[in-house]
């Protein structure tokens, strides 16, 4: 989005001021091309499926994550050595009537 708009900028710059145009829309094109390269290179990493802990929704992640935050619940979630989700923080259990007033 920026580097689209920084290109489109670099040339009507280029009318304007020449050097400065023609600067800013090489480097924004060079930001559009990086930007590109990048999400081809991330569209080709494996993904795999991964059980929230919390809530039991699938979630597609890719291989090198180690953590993530669940699609549905938006808890956060931990992916051990072994690729199993395990939960990031604990879930308080006890019974709302059993706690002491403050906690």
């Amino acid at each position: 989005m920026y580097g689209g708009g920084a290109f489109l900028v670099g040339l009507v710059l280029i009318f304007i001021i020449p050097p400065i145009g023609i600067f800013l829309a090489i480097l924004s094109a060079l930001a559009v091309l990086a930007a590109i390269v990048g999400v081809s290179i991330l569209g080709k990493e494996k993904t795999r499926q991964i059980f929230c802990p919390y809530c039991s929704s699938k979630n597609d992640v890719y291989v090198s994550r180690t953590n993530l935050d669940c699609d549905i619940c938006r808890r956060p979630v931990l992916i051990d050595q072994n690729g199993e989700a395990v939960m990031a923080q604990a879930l308080d259990l006890t019974p709302q009537h059993n706690k002491k007033a403050g906690e």
